[in-house]
């Protein structure tokens, strides 16, 4: 008897602390959604095109129809013992510019 009400009392307070962790997990799921005034700001921050994006790679702005890539590619070296310098800089992709280019002429016909 002893037995069943200890695992009683532990499926009871498993299934408690188990329903806690959801409720934390879902309140932080809700903060990931920011407010519309978060997404105003984070438009406002995002880096412009042909602009250095090494340290913020998914920070790109925004084009007409897409988002910029940020593109990285190896500095050219003026000496030959020097590392190797990965610079990055937000680039249009060319599905972005094949569309815009195509809108352009649809638009002017």
């Amino acid at each position: 008897m002893k037995v069943i009400l200890c695992l009683a009392l532990f499926a009871f307070s498993l299934s408690y602390a188990l329903n806690i962790e959801e409720k934390a997990a879902f309140d932080n799921l809700l903060e990931g959604f920011g407010s519309p005034n978060e997404e105003e700001a984070r438009q406002k921050q995002c880096i412009l095109r042909t602009h250095e994006c090494t340290n913020n790679r998914h920070g790109c702005c925004r084009g007409e129809y897409m988002k910029d890539d940020c593109t990285c590619f190896y500095a050219e070296k003026t000496d030959p013992k020097a590392k190797d310098v990965e610079v990055c800089s937000c680039q249009q992709p060319w599905l972005s510019k094949a569309l815009e280019n195509r809108c352009k002429i649809v638009s002017e016909d």
